[in-house]
């Protein structure tokens, strides 16, 4: 099984979409994860 993401990394790339304006296909290209993984923790956090 895959080691899960560190919270350091999860809250680097929902602030990279929230605070700086990134979209979600360019955060999903340079930090090499799907954009549905991005809307699930967009989600778990609220």
């Amino acid at each position: 099984m895959p080691k899960p993401y560190s919270y350091d990394f999860r809250k680097k790339v929902i602030e990279a979409i929230e605070l700086d304006g990134w979209k979600k296909s360019e955060v999903s290209q340079l930090f090499n994860i799907s954009r549905n993984t991005m809307d699930l923790w967009r989600s778990a956090k609220s």
